[in-house]
C-alpha cells in the first residue's frame, strides 16, 4: 500500500533496506530476528518501489553498530545518500542503522537536505518536516542510550561472576568444566601428556619459535575438545604458534583465575569516528586474579620463569631485552650493557672477529647516530668461557646422570604420543562404525557417505599402526650402550661438550644466561681500559679489565727478549714460535715465527735453548702441568696466581705462565689448593639465591 508522502520523485530513486546483527553469536543463534529483518524487503514493495530498484545491505551482520568501522555496507549507505542516488533507507529498527547520536545526527541531516525518507517496520520518516526530525533526534539518543544501558548491564554482570571465579570465556586445551563452574583438568590422560609435554619442552628450547619447528619437526598433535563438542569428543590436532605463545604465558596453567588482560581503549580517528582498540595491561592492572583456584599444570614460579624468557626473546620491543639466543659467533649477545647509557650492546661480525659496539641514545641526538664505544670480544670472551667452564665442571656427572633420565624419558614420551594418536584414530574408527551400522539401509545416500567416513577412519588407524611399527623399528630404547659411554666421557670433561661441533652457538648463549645475569661495561678514558662488571646469578660480582686496543704486533726489543728468556724454559722452538704467531706477535721486522727463526733469535741474543733435563731440574712447570700435579683444573692455578698467592712468571699477557715447583710447598698455597678441593666455587660463593644447573 502507498504511503501518502510518498512521491513519484522518491520511486525514482534506489531504496536501501539495511539488515545487521551485533555478534556473531547473533548470526548463528537468531535466525528469526535475521529473517524478520529481511522482511522488510516485502514492506518496501507494498510503498511503491519495484523490486529492481530495491538494494538489500547485508554484509554488516556480526557488526556493532558503536561505530562505523568496519561496516562497508553502511559506508555504501552514507555514499547513496550523499550523491542523491538513495529515496528510502529503511531497517527494521531504524537502531540498527547507527548507535552513536553524533553519526545518526549526520544521516539524519544529510537525508533532510538530499530529500531522502527514513523507514522502520511501523511508519515512515520525512527529515524535512519538524516533528519527524524531533522524532528521529530523540530515537538517535535513545538508541545510544539504550545499547550503553545494555552494556552496562552486562559489564556488571559477568564482573560479578567474574569475582567469583565463574566467569568463562573459552576453556584453554586441558581444562574443561563438567559439574557447575568447577575448572578442572581434562581426565583424558592423553589430553593432559600432550599438555604437559608443551610445557616440559619449552624448558629446554631457546623460544617459542624454536619449540613450534621442534613440535612440528616431530609431527606432535595437542588433543583439544573442538567447539562446540562435547568434552568427552577429544581430537588431535597440530597446535598453531600462536596457540602455544598463549599456554605459554596463561596464569590459567598455573592454577589462577585472572580477568582483564585485555582492555578496550576508545578513541577518534582522523574521521571523527569512533575507534575501540584491545591492549594488553600489566599484571597490577588486571581486574581479577585468583591464585589456587583450580588444579594446576605448572607452578607459579614456572609461569614466571616462562613469561620472563619470552618477553627476554622479544627483540624489537626495546633496548632493555636481551633478544633470542641466536646462532651468531658472539657467545655474550644480549648480556652486555652499556653503562653510560643503558642500552644493550650489539655484536657485529667481521673477518676480524666479532666486535661489540653501543649505539647510545644519547649520542644518537647529541651525534647523529655516533657510537658510545666498541671493544674487540676476543680476550674476554675467552675469558668467560673458561670462568663458566670452571664453574660447571663439578656439575659433569651429575650432568652425564641428568641426560640419561632425560634421554628415557624422551624416548618413553615420544611413544606414547604415537599410542594415544593410534589410539585416538580407534576411536574415531568405532565411532564411524557405530553411526553406519545404526543408519537404516532404505537412506542409501546417507550411508554411503557413512561408509567414506567409515572407510577414512580405517585407513587412518591403518596409518598410525604403521608409525608405531616404524618407530619401534627405527629408535633404539634411548640411551643406547654408545651414547651412555659418550655421555660418561663428556661429563668428566666439560670442555669437549663446550666444544663439541654439535654444540651451538645457540646452547652456549643459554648456558651462559643461566649463569650471568647481565655484563655492564664502560671505558676508563685514564687507562684506556675497558671495565667489565659481571652480574653472576647467584648475586655475586666480578670486575674484569683488558686494554681497549688491540696488542701492536711488535713488541719492544727488551720486552720480546724477556719473553723468549722465560718461554725457553717450557717451550722448544716450534712450539714457542706457534705460540708467538697464536698471539699476533711479530719478529722485529713484523715477519712471523718458525723454528728457525726462534733459533737464530736465540743466538743472537745469547739464550739458551730448551732442555728436558734443565726444565726437570729447575722445576719449572706450564699451567697445565701444575694444574696436574695439584689437582686442581688449569682455572683454578690462574685464579691463584691473579690473586698473588701462587707466584709465576708470565712475561707478557696471554702468553703461558711458568710456575716453579717449589713454590707449591708453600704453605699459603697448600691452604688456598685444600680451598678449591673443598669445593669452594670462585667465583660464585655459596649464596641461597644461586640457581642450580640440575
Amino acid at each position: 500500500m502507498k504511503h501518502s508522502a510518498i512521491d513519484p520523485e522518491y520511486l525514482d530513486r534506489t531504496a536501501f533496506v539495511y539488515l545487521r546483527q551485533s555478534s556473531h553469536g547473533q548470526v548463528r543463534k537468531n535466525q528469526e530476528g535475521q529473517h524478520r529483518q529481511r522482511r522488510m524487503v516485502e514492506q518496501v514493495q507494498r510503498l511503491g518501489w519495484p523490486p529492481a530498484r530495491i538494494v538489500l545491505l547485508d554484509a554488516d551482520t556480526g557488526r556493532t553498530g558503536s561505530s562505523q568501522h568496519g561496516r562497508e555496507d553502511l559506508q555504501r549507505l552514507f555514499e547513496a545518500v550523499g550523491t542523491g542516488r538513495a529515496g528510502l533507507v529503511a531497517a527494521c529498527e531504524l537502531s540498527r542503522l547507527i548507535r552513536d547520536n553524533q553519526d545518526w545526527a549526520h544521516l539524519v541531516r544529510l537525508c533532510r537536505f538530499k530529500n531522502v525518507l527514513l523507514a522502520d517496520e511501523n511508519r515512515v520518516y520525512d527529515a524535512r518536516e519538524p516533528q519527524d526530525r524531533m522524532v528521529l533526534g530523540i530515537q538517535g539518543a535513545f538508541n545510544e542510550f539504550e545499547l550503553s544501558m545494555i552494556i552496562d548491564r552486562m559489564q556488571k554482570c559477568l564482573r560479578e561472576k567474574a569475582r567469583r571465579g565463574e566467569q568463562y570465556d573459552a576453556f584453554s586445551p586441558g581444562y574443561i568444566c563438567r559439574q557447575g563452574h568447577l575448572l578442572e583438568k581434562h581426565p583424558d590422560e592423553r589430553v593432559q601428556r600432550s599438555v604437559e609435554k608443551i610445557f616440559r619442552d619449552f624448558e629446554q628450547c631457546t623460544s617459542v619459535r624454536q619449540l613450534y619447528l621442534k613440535l612440528w619437526k616431530e609431527k606432535f598433535q595437542l588433543f583439544v575438545v573442538p567447539h562446540g563438542r562435547d568434552w568427552r569428543d577429544v581430537v588431535p590436532k597440530m597446535p598453531r604458534y600462536y596457540q602455544i605463545l598463549e599456554m605459554l604465558r596463561h596464569p590459567v596453567y598455573a592454577g589462577i583465575y585472572v580477568r582483564g588482560r585485555c582492555k578496550a581503549f576508545a578513541d577518534l580517528d582522523e574521521h571523527g569516528h569512533k575507534r575501540t582498540r584491545y591492549r594488553r595491561v600489566p599484571r597490577e592492572a588486571w581486574d581479577v586474579f585468583i591464585a589456587d583456584h583450580h588444579e594446576a599444570y605448572i607452578s607459579r614460579e614456572t609461569l614466571e620463569r616462562n613469561v620472563k624468557k619470552i618477553e627476554a626473546n622479544a627483540n624489537t620491543r626495546s633496548q632493555a631485552s636481551k633478544g633470542a639466543p641466536g646462532n651468531g659467533p658472539s657467545v655474550l649477545a644480549g648480556v652486555l650493557r652499556c653503562r653510560r647509557c643503558g642500552c644493550r650492546l650489539r655484536p657485529q661480525y667481521s673477518s676480524q672477529g666479532v666486535r661489540y659496539v653501543c649505539f647510545g641514545v644519547r649520542k644518537q641526538r647529541e651525534q647523529g647516530g655516533a657510537k658510545c664505544f666498541s671493544f674487540s670480544a676476543r680476550t674476554f670472551e675467552t675469558h668467560i668461557i673458561d670462568e663458566i667452564l670452571e664453574v660447571v665442571g663439578p656439575a659433569g656427572l651429575a650432568a652425564t646422570e641428568c641426560a640419561t633420565v632425560q634421554l628415557r624419558e624422551q624416548y618413553a614420551t615420544q611413544r606414547q604420543l604415537v599410542v594415544d594418536r593410534l589410539a585416538a584414530a580407534r576411536e574415531a574408527e568405532q565411532r564411524a562404525e557405530r553411526e553406519y551400522k545404526r543408519t537404516d539401509v532404505t537412506y542409501v545416500s546417507v550411508r554411503q557417505k557413512l561408509a567414506q567416513e567409515w572407510e577414512a577412519a580405517l585407513a587412518r588407524v591403518q596409518q598410525e599402526q604403521a608409525c608405531l611399527r616404524s618407530f619401534d623399528e627405527t629408535q633404539p630404547l634411548w640411551p643406547t650402550s654408545v651414547q651412555r659411554e659418550q655421555l660418561a666421557q663428556l661429563g668428566e670433561n666439560v670442555r669437549r661438550v663446550w666444544e663439541h661441533p654439535r654444540a651451538t652457538m645457540s646452547l652456549k648463549q643459554q648456558l651462559v644466561r643461566v649463569l650471568i645475569e647481565e655484563i655492564i661495561v664502560d671505558i676508563d678514558e685514564t687507562r684506556d681500559e675497558v671495565v667489565f662488571l659481571i652480574h653472576w646469578s647467584g648475586g655475586c660480582h666480578t670486575e674484569w679489565r683488558e686494554p681497549r686496543k688491540t696488542r701492536s704486533a711488535r713488541l719492544p726489543r727488551q720486552e720480546l727478549r724477556d719473553a723468549v728468556l722465560t718461554l725457553r724454559k717450557v717451550l722448544d722452538d716450534a712450539s714457542m714460535a706457534s705460540l708467538l704467531n697464536r698471539e699476533g706477535i711479530r719478529t722485529l721486522s713484523l715477519k712471523t715465527w718458525t723454528a728457525s727463526r726462534i733459533q737464530q733469535y736465540r743466538q743472537r741474543e745469547a739464550i739458551p735453548e730448551f732442555s728436558d733435563q734443565e726444565k726437570a731440574s729447575s722445576g719449572w712447570m706450564t699451567q697445565a702441568e701444575t694444574a696436574t700435579c695439584l689437582q686442581i683444573s688449569p682455572m683454578s692455578v690462574h685464579r691463584l696466581v691473579r690473586a698473588g698467592i701462587l707466584p709465576a712468571e708470565q712475561p707478557h699477557r696471554g702468553l703461558p705462565m711458568v710456575i716453579s715447583r717449589a713454590s707449591l710447598e708453600e704453605e699459603l698455597v697448600q691452604r688456598a689448593v685444600q680451598a678449591v678441593k673443598s669445593g669452594h666455587p670462585r667465583p660464585l660463593p655459596d649464596d641461597p639465591r644461586q640457581r642450580k644447573l640440575f
